[in-house]
């Protein structure tokens, strides 16, 4: 395979993870929304529902962009080409193992939330909102990353 062979299977990649990167995007927007829904007391049951609903894709879609990005996606593209930024790649890996394990921490609350009490269930949904600025952050990170180990031309073709 040839230096530009390379360079064009990079380019493809950091394209596909930011097209994933949009989807999940739109997920968190719904979200947000969801949470931010101010609900009379009897559209509260709706507004639950609906939460659940919402963060439970939200969930499904980061857990497989995660895999995605770790698995087939620009991690190793980074690694090859710029292996100066293994440590950027492995501080977004262990942020993944944060989420995986706040994931798991806030399904059954998620889960709970008709049954538990008003403000546990308020804690729950602050917890999700934390969780959404986290995955923000790691993202502006991600596609800093990107744009700087894989789209920028280096020049020298001409």
């Amino acid at each position: 395979m040839n230096a530009h062979s390379t360079s064009s299977d990079a380019r493809a990649v950091a394209q596909a993870s930011c097209l994933e990167h949009q989807i999940l995007d739109h997920v968190k927007q719904a979200l947000r929304v969801t949470l931010q829904w101010k609900a009379p007391a009897f559209g509260l049951s709706r507004k639950i529902s609906s939460v659940q609903f919402t963060t439970k894709s939200f969930m499904r879609h980061l857990e497989r962009m995660m895999d995605l990005e770790e698995d087939e996606g620009y991690m190793d593209a980074v690694r090859q080409q710029k292996p100066n930024m293994e440590h950027r790649v492995q501080r977004l890996e262990q942020q993944h193992e944060e989420f995986r394990a706040i994931i798991e921490e806030l399904r059954p609350e998620v889960a709970a939330l008709t049954v538990l009490p008003a403000e546990r269930a308020q804690v729950v949904c602050h917890r999700l909102v934390d969780l959404l600025n986290r995955v923000d952050q790691h993202d502006v990170e991600e596609i800093e990353l990107l744009q700087q180990a894989l789209v920028c031309d280096e020049g020298g073709e001409g």
